[in-house]
């Protein structure tokens, strides 16, 4: 049977696909039987890669330098200087239509950057090139299809005094900044930490794009016999139920989004049967080398992972559930972690028996 590669379906940009396999917590075992009458895995061990070779030049340190000082800039507010394009401002005005105020037209801060903050035409542009603490008086209209009927095309003269404008300062790389920011004692000694983490995560990157060659390896000398209809079945359903909750979401219908995309639904049932059988391959690969090498991920392992992306994104498994309708344990389960978890270790095992191209 010709081999399918796990491929993603292109629909719309805002289409998000939310994938369920039967794994996870409370779950049972994917794929909990005798997989060799459904595929036939290649041979993973012993398989070659040529070496990619990684250095740091000195240029490289000293932009990555470069970039952690402005990392750890700061924003203050100053009391002088001149407002100029990008700038951000604090400013109070009193605005007068025929010597008197009227609502709306006063306030006593009010933050402005200049080139992004939208007033009336003249207004922005009339502080460009003032200094900060001046005030300046600006005569100007207001349009004629202004949103409030009782100033709209009226003249206007509005008294604005420059408060304060926001600077950013960028630390200087120097010795207090280093200590400040390291536990290094020297610029020396800096700097060649960070010629190290540089070089680190050029290692990584390297390795982990020879373990996706040796990826395509394997999928390409393994093969389908059959595939599990249980597992397939379960992916096209549940990615074209997710389709179609995204679409109505969105305050459309099926028929309307097709129709957008210049598409018909077997077009896109296509595409699902061809993602879902690029998967159920993928996974099915997973598992086997996974058997074979006694690996797993625990429980443990999983539910780490989980808290963890809970704490980077700052938030907790309630606020998760109100703002995309499932739990964070449903989520991961939807999106595949497990097997994607589990890929990770097996990659581990395939790269550590792999040989260096001679």
């Amino acid at each position: 049977m010709k081999k399918k590669v796990l491929k993603c379906i292109s629909l719309a940009a805002a289409t998000v696909l939310t994938l369920t396999v039967v794994t996870g917590c409370g779950a049972k075992e994917a794929y909990d039987y005798d997989l060799s009458e459904y595929v036939k895995v290649g041979e993973y061990k012993g398989l070659t890669y040529d070496k990619i070779k990684v250095s740091v030049s000195e240029t490289e340190v000293q932009e990555e330098i470069k970039n952690r000082c402005n990392s750890a800039a700061t924003t203050e507010e100053v009391k002088e200087g001149t407002v100029k394009d990008g700038d951000t401002i604090n400013v109070s005005y009193e605005g007068r239509i025929d010597g008197e105020t009227f609502e709306g037209g006063t306030s006593d801060s009010y933050d402005i950057t200049i080139g992004q903050t939208s007033m009336i035409d003249g207004f922005v542009e009339g502080l460009v090139g003032k200094k900060v603490g001046e005030t300046v008086t600006l005569n100007l209209k207001f349009p004629d299809d202004y949103h409030n009927e009782d100033v709209a095309g009226k003249d206007v003269v509005f008294d604005v005094k420059i408060k304060s404008k926001k600077i950013t300062v960028v630390p200087e790389y120097n010795l207090d900044f280093v200590k400040a920011n390291s536990e290094c004692s020297t610029l020396e000694e800096y700097e060649k930490s960070v010629k190290a983490d540089l070089k680190k995560e050029k290692e990584e990157s390297a390795k982990e794009t020879t373990m996706q060659a040796l990826w395509s390896k394997l999928v390409e000398a393994s093969e389908v016999i059959k595939y599990p209809e249980e597992e397939l079945n379960a992916i096209k359903t549940t990615t074209k139920d997710s389709l179609v909750q995204q679409i109505e979401s969105s305050g459309s219908n099926l028929e309307d989004y097709l129709e957008s995309q210049n598409t018909d639904e077997e077009t896109i049932d296509k595409q699902i049967s061809d993602y879902a059988e690029g998967r159920v391959f993928n996974e099915m690969i997973i598992y086997t080398i996974a058997r074979a090498e006694k690996l797993e991920v625990t429980d443990k392992e999983y539910n780490e992972y989980i808290d963890n992306m809970l704490s980077s994104s700052g938030t907790d498994e309630e606020s998760f559930k109100e703002m995309y309708g499932v739990s964070i344990q449903e989520y991961c389960e939807n999106e595949g972690l497990r097997p994607a978890l589990l890929y990770n270790k097996v990659m581990e095992k395939v790269f550590e028996y792999a040989k260096e191209a001679k």
